[in-house]
């Protein structure tokens, strides 16, 4: 007869699941999930994000958060960085701290590398042009593109950040590029280039190194609308009320006294110019007038109409007769960008380039100048018949010179213009030239153009945003210290690796011998009496 249980017998096995424990389990569980989905919420709702590096490089200035929460409509940001460039993340860290502030932004991210299709039909879209290095990767003129129905805005590398050659230490620009680029894809007005013709000026279609074409292609990257104003026909297609900015870019035909009366009175009635001139020879081999004076007294600069040659070896050229050099930038709105860093980084340079001078009483301010070696020839009929080269005569001025100037007038009567008439006057063409937009090395002559339209066409800059400095981060260690770490990394660390796993190795033999231990021991009890356990 079997024997009947006892109440140990009933109790439950050690280590059996209970109902009670079960459901203090599943109430944990529920409890866990009630908080994780409360978490999420408030996270949702109350984003908080603690930017730790010293240089508050992901903390947004106020300008940027004024300009996220003003937000009418979606903007989209494309970022065209491969993963596997450092810049991807400082750009998501960025773009993630700017999407906290407004639900109107949407990042999108586009690996040439990876995604080469879908690149392929951004590429044609926005006209972005792409090559690929050595070793494969795609690289393009756009590293992001800001968009906003059909407006677009080009941000390169170069715009987020600016290499101080001085001290060999990069400083990120990455806020202020950006929120350039949603501030311009916002405005609704086209800002309208207007160059003029028929006096055999440099030509907007003209592809070539000299050619405007470059410049051209990068106003329609920029949203400008780039058009011709022919002063030659009797009527013009384009009348000069539409025009933002008026640009004379190396005429080789003297403008004519109607053609400047045109262009002055745009001037003094709101219009905003850009003058770029060469010296231009009759065929004596003279320097003769362009015509431009009267636009120049109205503006208060008067063009020399002389051959500047530059005499510092600091500033000439090695090559050539001191016809090409590189200018001095002063300060101003329009230069400031040439001003920070190393100067050596972003020069100007200029050929072939006359004089310019502030008439009395000139609100004139100068942007480039040349040194005070420089000279400028008057009779330039040896250097150009000769080819050799040419000292300073006592009928030649003495420098420095002003080569770049820049003027805002008085606002006329009943103005509603945010500003006066302005004005550039610059006394070389090749600040234009579309090699400026191909060579590394011309980047000053690309920025100050750039920069000089900009502040004509009174686009939104960024002078609330301010710059931020980046750190190295660094351990100085002296001898002592150095041998110190080295005992810890070679000796001690090592060591202790080895003592704890002979100390684990011991401790698990140790439990396998208690464990053969109790079970030969069970062994033993439970068959003792060589019977069968059931009596």
């Amino acid at each position: 007869m079997s024997k009947q249980p006892t109440a140990e017998a009933k109790r439950p096995a050690r280590g059996a699941v209970t109902p009670t424990f079960k459901a203090l389990a599943a109430a944990g569980v529920l409890a866990a999930a009630v908080i994780a989905v409360l978490c999420n919420v408030l996270v949702a709702r109350f984003y908080k994000r603690w930017d730790v590096t010293r240089g508050g490089l992901y903390t947004l200035s106020p300008a940027t958060v004024e300009t996220l929460q003003g937000l009418g409509a979606p903007v989209e940001i494309i970022v065209f960085l491969s993963a596997s460039d450092p810049l991807s993340v400082s750009v998501r860290h960025m773009l993630t701290s700017y999407g906290a502030e407004t639900t109107k932004l949407n990042a999108r991210y586009v690996d040439p590398d990876r995604s080469p299709a879908e690149f392929l039909a951004l590429q044609q879209k926005y006209g972005i042009v792409a090559g690929k290095t050595d070793d494969g990767r795609v690289v393009t003129d756009a590293s992001l593109v800001i968009v906003r129905g059909e407006r677009h805005w080009f941000v390169t590398t170069d715009d987020m950040v600016a290499v101080d050659d001085d001290e060999g230490r990069s400083k990120p620009r990455l806020e202020q590029a950006l929120t350039e680029g949603i501030r311009n894809v916002l405005e609704k007005q086209s800002t309208k280039i207007c160059f003029s013709t028929g006096h055999q000026e440099i030509s907007i279609d003209d592809g070539g190194p000299q050619g405007l074409a470059e410049l051209r292609f990068r106003l329609q990257k920029n949203n400008y609308e780039s058009v011709l104003v022919d002063f030659s026909s009797p009527k013009p297609s384009v009348a000069l009320t539409e025009c933002q900015v008026l640009a004379v870019v190396g005429p080789e035909v003297p403008v004519s006294e109607k053609v400047a009366k045109q262009l002055t009175d745009y001037l003094l009635g709101g219009g905003n110019v850009l003058v770029m001139v060469n010296p231009v020879l009759d065929d004596d081999n003279r320097i003769r007038s362009t015509g431009l004076d009267p636009l120049g007294r109205a503006a208060g600069i008067e063009l020399g109409n002389d051959f500047i040659i530059e005499k510092s070896e600091q500033a000439r050229l090695p090559q050539g007769l001191g016809e090409t050099f590189f200018a001095l930038p002063r300060a101003h709105g329009i230069t400031s960008g040439l001003l920070k860093g190393d100067q050596a980084r972003f020069k100007v340079m200029l050929s072939a380039a006359q004089s310019l001078r502030a008439t009395t009483g000139s609100a004139a301010q100068p942007l480039l100048t040349t040194s005070a070696e420089a000279f400028a020839l008057k009779d330039v009929r040896p250097f150009v018949e000769q080819g050799k080269p040419v000292e300073k005569s006592p009928s030649d001025a003495a420098g420095p010179f002003t080569v770049a100037y820049a003027v805002e007038l008085p606002k006329p009567a009943g103005s509603e213009a945010a500003h006066g008439p302005r004005a550039v006057f610059a006394a070389s063409a090749n600040l234009a030239w579309g090699r400026n937009w191909r060579e590394p090395t011309l980047l000053g002559n690309r920025l100050f153009v750039e920069s000089a339209l900009s502040w004509l066409a009174a686009r939104p800059a960024l002078v609330s945003v301010p710059e931020k400095q980046s750190y190295d981060a660094g351990l100085a260690l002296t001898e002592e210290s150095l041998s110190e770490v080295l005992r810890y990394v070679l000796i001690y660390m090592p060591l202790s690796a080895i003592a704890l796993g002979a100390f684990v190795m011991l401790r698990r033999r140790s439990k396998e011998k208690r464990s053969r231990g109790a079970a030969a021991a069970g062994t033993k009890a439970d068959g003792s009496d060589g019977g069968d356990p059931e009596r």
